[in-house]
């Protein structure tokens, strides 16, 4: 059995990290829908309605691409 490499561990945890942020991220995006979905600007709501309707489809992977679209215009604006 050999010692891991640093950088190959580093690697790792950079990955885990950055899963772990991007759960916590679209958790807080969940809340926000959930909670404060009408207080959303109409963009914002306009974009999540269509993410349902794709994924009502079944282009799961086009409703996931909008929905990432979604979540980056929610970071723009400071509401995730």
């Amino acid at each position: 059995m050999t010692a891991d490499n640093p950088e190959d561990t580093v690697g790792r945890l950079v990955r885990v990290a950055e899963k772990h942020f991007a759960a916590e991220e679209r958790e807080a995006a969940q809340d926000l829908i959930r909670d404060a979905f009408m207080a959303l600007p109409d963009e914002l709501q306009e974009m999540y309605y269509d993410v349902v309707e794709l994924h009502r489809q079944h282009k799961f992977k086009e409703s996931s691409d909008l929905f990432e679209e979604w979540m980056d215009r929610a970071r723009e604006l400071g509401l995730i």
